[in-house]
């Protein structure tokens, strides 16, 4: 509710500027979280209401990408953990180069990004 007061007032050519990034996992078979299916009381199980499983999951791809109004940006594959350093890297590559590839100035642009566990990480200061 913040976000929306905060941003109420803003006008079509201030959305124009917002560069909006995320990270997404997707599994290669399907959800990793809870499955609900009805049934009715009494009724057994059924090949209707069990879902075959894949040892070991069947794996997953970590993806980073971000998108502009004119159209979807560069995204990357997350190899492991993200953190602070991995993070900025990102910034530095995928979004810089998105921001060229649209003619775009990064002082002319407002960023937006998810405020998730991995990417509320912090590099420790220099020094």
């Amino acid at each position: 509710m913040d976000f929306a007061l905060a941003h109420k007032d803003w006008t079509v050519e201030d959305w124009k500027r917002v560069i909006w990034s995320d990270e997404t996992k997707i599994n290669r078979l399907g959800s990793d979280g809870r499955k609900w299916v009805w049934k009715r009381a009494g009724e057994g199980l059924t090949d209707r209401l069990v879902e075959g499983t894949v040892k070991f999951g069947g794996g997953n791809l970590m993806l980073w990408g971000c998108m502009l109004w004119e159209g979807p940006g560069y995204a990357t594959k997350i190899d492991g953990r993200m953190d602070a350093d991995l993070y900025v890297s990102i910034l530095e590559d995928e979004l810089q180069a998105t921001l060229e590839y649209y003619g775009k100035n990064v002082e002319d642009m407002f960023f937006s990004r998810t405020m998730t566990p991995s990417t509320r990480a912090r590099r420790p200061p220099i020094g």
